[in-house]
C-alpha cells in the first residue's frame, strides 16, 4: 500500500494536470475562436475595399503576375489572394491564387485546392456576372492560434517545477504532525501508557488519537489486572502446594500404615482442592481477556438454567439436597450474553449455594420477568451471609471468617466479573422466610 505522502503528491500532480489540460484545451478553443473571427472580418472588409476600387475601375489586370512584396511588406501577404470573376471568366488575381476559381458562391466557404485548404470570402461587385474572391490559407491560421496559445501557456509551463516544489513542501508541512504523533509513540516505553496530550493535535487525526488513548486506557487496565491477578494467584497457590508436599512427605515417611493412609487421604483433597483452584483461576483469566463490546451474540436464560441444573443434579444428590426450578413456560428469557460466560455465572451460583447449604436443604433457581429485565434466583436454606459480609463476598480470594467449607474464594468474584461484563446487576438478599441467602442477578432482556 503506498504511503499517505506518495497518495497526496500523486493527487495534486493529477489535480494540477487535468486543470492544466483544461486550461490548454480552452485557451486553444477562445485562441481558434477568436482567430477566426480576427481574420474572417478582415477576409470580408479586404473584399469590400476591393469592391469599391472595382467599381471605380481601377482594378489592375494582373493576371498570372507574380505577387511582389515591398520591402516594408510581411511575410504573411503571400497566405492572402483575391480573384475577379466575370461571367466564368477570370479578368483579375493577385497573390497566391490559382488559376481555378476560390469559391463557388458569395458568402464564406472553405475550399480544398490541390494541397492547401482556403478560407474564401465571395462578394458581388453589384456588374452583372461579377464577383470578388477573397482567400486565405489556413496555414496563417493555425500557424497565428498555436502563437497565441503557447504564449498564453508558457508561464504555466515555466511555472511546473516551482508548483511541483510548492506542492511537495505544502505535503510535507502537512504531514509534520503525523510524523511528531509517530515519533511520540516510537520512543515511549512499554511501561509509559498515560494518554497522549492532544493541544497539538491536528482535529483530522484527533479521533486516531482518542482511539489510541482509549487503547492504552485499556491496556492499563488489562497489564494492573495481570499484575494484580498473578500475585494473588502466586500467593494462592503457594498455600495448597505447601500442604501437598508436606503430606506427600509425610506419607513417604510414614511406616504405619493407618497414618500413610491418612496422610494419602489427606494428599487427595489437596490434589482436589488445588485443581479446583486452579480451574477458578483460569476461568477468572479467561474474564479479565473479556472485551465486552467485541462480541455481540445472546443467549436462552431458561435453556443455560436447565443445563446446568442437569449438570449439577449429581453433585446436589450426593448431598442430598434437593436441587429445584421455577421457569416460565414458551419463554426462551434471551438474554445479551454468550452461552460459555451465562453457564459460568449460574454454574458458579449453583456450586456456591449447593456447598453452603446442609444436607437435607433445599437450592431454588427461578427465572423471571420484570419491567423490561430478567431476573435470576438462587435461593438456597444454608447459614445465609452477614449484612456487614456481602458486598466482600465478591471480592477475590475472600472468605468469612469462620467459614469451614474448602474454596478459594473465587467463584463469586467470577460472577461479579461477568456482570460488570456484560452490564448485569448482581445483589445478595435475604430469603422471604429470613434463612439462607438469596442471590439475584438482573439482565437486559433482548427482544
Amino acid at each position: 500500500m503506498k504511503s499517505i505522502r506518495h497518495r497526496l503528491l500523486l493527487s495534486l500532480f493529477v489535480v494540477w494536470a487535468t486543470i492544466w489540460i483544461a486550461v490548454a484545451a480552452v485557451s486553444l478553443d477562445r485562441s481558434e475562436h477568436e482567430v477566426g473571427e480576427l481574420m474572417d472580418a478582415q477576409l470580408a472588409q479586404t473584399a469590400h475595399v476591393l469592391r469599391q476600387i472595382t467599381l471605380a475601375g481601377h482594378l489592375p489586370d494582373v493576371v498570372g503576375s507574380p505577387q511582389k512584396l515591398s520591402p516594408i511588406g510581411h511575410a504573411y501577404e503571400s497566405m492572402i489572394s483575391f480573384q475577379l470573376w466575370r461571367k466564368e471568366k477570370l479578368i483579375s488575381a493577385f497573390g497566391a491564387a490559382p488559376k481555378e476559381p476560390l469559391g463557388k458562391a458569395p458568402g464564406f466557404s472553405e475550399h480544398r485546392i490541390a494541397d492547401t485548404l482556403w478560407r474564401v470570402f465571395g462578394l458581388p461587385t453589384g456588374k452583372a456576372g461579377e464577383i470578388i474572391y477573397v482567400g486565405q490559407s489556413y496555414g496563417i491560421r493555425q500557424e497565428l492560434i498555436e502563437y497565441l496559445t503557447i504564449h498564453a501557456l508558457r508561464p504555466i509551463l515555466w511555472s511546473m517545477p516551482l508548483a511541483v516544489l510548492l506542492i511537495w513542501l505544502a505535503v510535507t508541512d502537512g504531514l509534520r504532525p503525523l510524523r511528531r504523533l509517530t515519533s511520540q509513540i516510537a520512543h515511549r516505553s512499554a511501561d509509559q501508557l498515560d494518554p497522549i496530550d492532544t493541544r497539538r493535535i491536528p482535529i483530522e487525526i484527533r479521533p486516531l488519537t482518542a482511539a489510541l488513548n482509549g487503547l492504552m486506557k485499556r491496556l492499563d487496565r488489562a497489564l494492573a489486572a495481570e499484575r494484580h491477578f498473578a500475585a494473588d494467584a502466586s500467593h494462592e497457590l503457594r498455600t495448597p502446594f505447601t500442604i501437598i508436599r508436606t503430606h506427600a512427605q509425610i506419607a513417604q515417611r510414614s511406616k504405619n500404615p493407618d497414618e500413610r493412609d491418612q496422610a494419602l487421604g489427606r494428599l487427595i483433597r489437596g490434589i482436589d482442592r488445588a485443581s479446583h483452584l486452579i480451574s477458578q483461576l483460569l476461568i477468572l483469566s479467561r474474564l479479565h481477556h473479556r472485551v465486552s463490546d467485541g462480541e455481540a451474540s445472546s443467549s436462552s436464560l431458561v435453556a443455560a438454567v436447565t443445563q446446568v441444573l442437569e449438570d449439577k443434579a449429581a453433585i446436589a444428590q450426593a448431598k442430598d439436597i434437593a436441587l429445584t426450578s421455577r421457569t416460565p413456560p414458551d419463554d426462551d428469557a434471551l438474554v445479551d450474553l454468550s452461552p460459555a460466560p451465562l453457564s459460568i455465572l449460574i454454574g458458579n451460583l449453583l456450586d456456591n449455594a449447593i456447598k453452603f447449604t446442609p444436607a437435607g436443604g433445599k437450592v431454588q433457581v427461578v427465572v423471571a420477568a420484570r419491567r423490561g429485565h430478567l431476573l435470576l434466583h438462587v435461593t438456597d436454606s444454608g447459614p445465609g451471609i452477614p449484612a456487614a459480609d456481602r458486598e466482600r463476598v465478591f471480592d477475590r480470594f475472600y472468605r468469612p471468617i469462620g467459614q469451614g467449607e474448602p474454596g478459594a474464594g473465587l467463584g463469586l468474584s467470577s460472577v461479579r466479573r461477568i456482570c460488570d461484563l456484560y452490564h448485569a446487576d448482581i445483589e445478595v438478599l435475604d430469603t422471604d422466610t429470613g434463612q439462607g441467602l438469596l442471590v439475584e442477578v438482573r439482565f437486559r432482556r433482548m427482544a
